[in-house]
């Protein structure tokens, strides 16, 4: 112990000694985790969104296809799909986006006749519209909606305010808020107004014979046979013709495809970054093993040997490591939460644009911390234990005569 805190406290004297290094080394590396962390940070705070959003979605969604575009789907396809072995629910949907001023909102309609049977957890309109005033639409509901907590904040509405909404048809329609949400996801909250399908069919113009999609909920097995059942069910449904199933299990892939691939393009730019990192630490060990030369030649005489040199190196290099990942994180933090994130915003949430005044959403996994201390402190510690080893087996007479020289 006592060797180690005397090879510490060499490593933290030539931190000092060395300011050029320090700095050129810190920054740089700074930069490097700072970039890391700040786009980590929203792709999982986007990832758990995302999640969030789908977890009371369908297991399978029937959608409507012409010319390989989705267009609405017959509302004969339901009692066919009600008959198929396995589905324990079928509640159809209407949907679309729809104006208030400048701000583009998602007006979701629900058959709520079908989903007031559903109460077992199938489809919990409490679970996945939580209210926080008011009281939720029923079937007989009229000219009444719903609207998420970031909406209200938005426009300043609350139970019993009226909303003027520009519709399919190009008329000014005006609905009460019968209640506020405040779900889980904030994907939800932030730009979704619920109303009764009947309601939602007048709104988007929508023939009777027509829906944007249908909700498909399979019977309740265990957990282990669960995917197995609704991928049999997709397939026994997929016959159906100018349609198209989709699995929740699809849309999460969709998902995390999506923000991997957005995320990549700036991983890229990191990579790049983190080279420049070791290429500049291997440089600037080199330099200050060039100018140490007669202090390792001395440190030998003194009955110093190799292994410790490098060890004091390594050290060195870990400490620098450990303050440019800690730093590096704090400012990630910053950028993403409280700065917003200017630019990478724009890339990774272009989706989101959409979403009026939807935050930059920001998770901080313990995995994604680790990580950054990884890939800051081992690249590091490779650049500079060469040099190092270099400068530690020079004989001490030649080196104190050469450093003299």
């Amino acid at each position: 112990m006592k060797r180690f805190r005397n090879l510490l406290k060499y490593a933290l004297g030539c931190i000092q000694r060395y300011r050029v290094r320090t700095l050129v080394i810190l920054i740089t590396l700074i930069v490097s985790a700072s970039v890391f962390s700040s786009i980590a940070f929203i792709k999982d705070g986007l990832t758990v969104q995302g999640d969030l959003s789908l977890k009371y979605s369908p297991d399978i969604t029937v959608q409507g296809i012409s010319a390989g575009r989705q267009v609405p789907v017959d509302t004969r396809y339901i009692g066919y799909v009600q008959e198929a072995d396995g589905v324990s629910a079928v509640v159809p949907r209407i949907w679309g986006y729809a104006n208030i001023g400048n701000t583009l909102l998602v007006v979701v309609g629900i058959d709520l006749q079908s989903t007031t049977v559903n109460q077992r957890g199938i489809f919990n309109v409490s679970q996945a519209y939580p209210l926080e005033s008011g009281t939720f639409l029923d079937s007989q509901s009229n000219n009444t909606v719903v609207i998420g907590k970031a909406v209200a904040d938005l426009l300043g509405a609350k139970v019993g305010s009226i909303l003027t909404i520009l519709s399919e048809s190009n008329q000014a329609e005006r609905y009460v808020v019968q209640g506020i949400f405040n779900s889980e996801s904030g994907i939800y909250n932030a730009d979704m107004i619920v109303m009764n399908i009947n309601e939602a069919r007048t709104f988007f113009d929508m023939p009777q014979d027509k829906i944007t999609d249908i909700m498909v909920y399979v019977t309740s097995v265990d957990p282990g046979n669960h995917k197995s059942l609704v991928n049999y069910v997709a397939r026994e449904i997929s016959d159906l013709p100018n349609s198209r199933t989709v699995t929740k299990d699809v849309l999460v892939q969709a998902q995390v495809t999506t923000y991997g691939d957005r995320s990549g393009f700036f991983s890229v730019v990191w990579y790049m970054i983190l080279i420049s990192v070791a290429i500049i630490a291997f440089n600037q060990t080199v330099v200050v093993g060039h100018e140490s030369k007669f202090e390792v030649g001395l440190l030998k005489a003194l009955g110093f040997s190799t292994s410790d040199i490098i060890q004091m190196r390594l050290i060195e290099s870990a400490i620098l490591g450990t303050i440019a990942a800690s730093a590096g994180l704090a400012i990630g933090i910053i950028y993403d939460a409280i700065l917003g994130a200017p630019v990478i915003k724009d890339f990774m949430m272009g989706w989101a644009t959409l979403y009026p005044g939807f935050p930059v959403p920001v998770f901080i996994n313990p995995q994604t911390l680790l990580f950054a201390f990884a890939i800051t402190i081992v690249p590091l510690l490779f650049a500079t234990v060469i040099p190092s080893w270099v400068n530690a087996t020079v004989d001490p007479d030649i080196a104190m005569r050469g450093a003299r020289a």
